[in-house]
């Protein structure tokens, strides 16, 4: 009869444990979209995206970078600025149905480091280097 239990209690905690891996492990790092990067531009089209993104842009004193996203679902927290620093821009936990369309001053020349992380989300980030030149004419 004991050993009817203990077989028993072991075999419970093995289902018990089982359950707890499959639904405590971490989401997949995923990315199903569209990512277009060149000098002057960094945009991330998603259908999903469960992962981190980056970028690295050398951007000047005076310029800006033009910032718009809209996101359908999930969650995505987005930083940029120089490695070692603090962030010139945060945005942290964008729920889905946020949009966003502004400006972000740069206030030093250096490579700027654009970082999207996201969370089961699905949507569209853009940023585009405007330089101080192309700004002097708004």
């Amino acid at each position: 009869m004991r050993k009817k239990i203990v077989l028993l209690a072991t075999i419970v905690a093995l289902i018990a444990l089982a359950g707890i891996l499959i639904f405590t492990r971490p989401p997949e790092s995923r990315f199903d979209g569209e990512r277009i990067s060149n000098p002057g531009r960094y945009t991330l089209r998603f259908d999903r995206m469960n992962t981190v993104q980056s970028e690295t842009m050398a951007l000047a004193e005076g310029d800006a970078l033009h910032v718009s996203w809209q996101i359908e679902s999930g969650r995505v927290d987005i930083a940029i600025g120089i490695e070692g620093e603090e962030a010139i821009y945060r945005a942290d936990d964008r729920p889905a149905g946020d949009k966003a369309d502004f400006y972000v001053e740069i206030p030093q020349t250096g490579s700027y480091t654009i970082t999207v992380s996201a969370r089961e989300a699905k949507g569209q980030i853009e940023f585009m280097r405007m330089e101080n030149e192309q700004r002097e004419g708004e």
